[in-house]
């Protein structure tokens, strides 16, 4: 998994782990360190699953909340970043079942930022505002879900190994779901791309 901050998985791993273990002697320094070196991060993919910036801010508070109470009864974790977006990741859902909506669409700051792999982006990039509406369309017009794993791949720069344990599904679940997310966009694009050629 690639870090933000230049240092390597295991190194920054350490420094969690450290935190982890503060968290679990009943220091409080180690659940602030986590919460303002992940909150933005949180909040991000958060947004990506629903766009509701209330929604978020409260289940992020909640999820550290929920670590403090049952701090005592946690166990050691491997990866303190994943295991912060899975619990993120199934709250927001289930605040989203309770509300019995769907997904809401990723937000347009989240949508403009969204970078295409080349290698499926048929009108190449997006530069004018008219180009850029017609990309927002298309990724809003896709299942939450297929929003979330875009988000999570492109966005987050995360492994597929990584969005397994955040999403809760199997390597074949999460290849299955990213290939048809991309094949639904390919096919928006590709017909406003066609609009374009006739424009």
């Amino acid at each position: 998994m690639r870090t933000e901050r230049g240092l390597e998985p295991h190194e920054e791993n350490s420094d969690d782990k450290v935190c982890w273990q503060q968290i679990k002697n009943d220091e409080s320094s180690g659940l602030e360190t986590l919460y303002v070196k992940y909150t933005q991060e949180l909040f991000r993919l958060g947004m990506a699953i629903k766009a509701d910036r209330n929604l978020v801010k409260d289940c992020i508070q909640d999820v550290f909340f929920t670590i403090w109470r049952y701090r005592h009864s946690i166990k050691g974790n491997d990866n303190v970043k994943l295991y912060l977006f899975k619990c993120l990741s199934n709250k927001i859902h289930k605040e989203i079942g309770k509300e019995k909506k769907k997904y809401s669409n990723l937000t347009p700051e989240i949508e403009e930022r969204l970078s295409i792999d080349p290698e499926v982006d048929l009108m190449g990039a997006v530069t004018n505002l008219q180009k850029r509406k017609h990309l927002q369309s298309a990724l809003e017009s896709l299942p939450g879900r297929q929003q979330e794993v875009l988000h999570l791949l492109y966005y987050e720069n995360h492994s597929y190994e990584d969005i397994c344990i955040i999403m809760g599904i199997n390597v074949q679940s999460a290849y299955s779901l990213a290939w048809k997310a991309i094949a639904n966009l390919k096919k928006r694009l590709l017909l406003v791309f066609l609009i374009f050629c006739w424009c």
